[in-house]
């Protein structure tokens, strides 16, 4: 009985743990169409041209996968440097480079 429970229940679970952030990366999204269309941020494609025109990135590779954070709208674009990730973080509305791991 218990071990059908958990057979049925698990997957349940799994599901509701995941939804909050889906939910949370399409209001995300929205956000930052909303803040584009109103001229808010940088297009995407300008600020990855941008960073990728500076030293040291204009020798790394990027490897996309942008994310956003629109409460701070800020992106975090990931770069390969030899064989070390590095995310560099960018203020969407200014382009200046706000930080960078490691």
């Amino acid at each position: 009985m218990i071990r059908t429970l958990i057979l049925f229940l698990g997957p349940a679970l799994l599901f509701s743990a995941a939804t909050p952030a889906t939910a949370r990366n399409d209001r995300d999204q929205d956000n930052l169409r909303e803040a584009a269309a109103q001229g808010q941020v940088i297009p995407l494609n300008r600020l990855v041209a941008d960073i990728r025109s500076r030293p040291p990135y204009s020798d790394m590779t990027y490897l996309g996968g942008p994310q956003f954070n629109a409460g701070r709208m800020i992106y975090a674009l990931k770069f390969m440097d030899g064989s070390q990730v590095v995310v560099v973080y960018v203020d969407a509305r200014t382009g200046r480079i706000v930080g960078r791991k490691p």
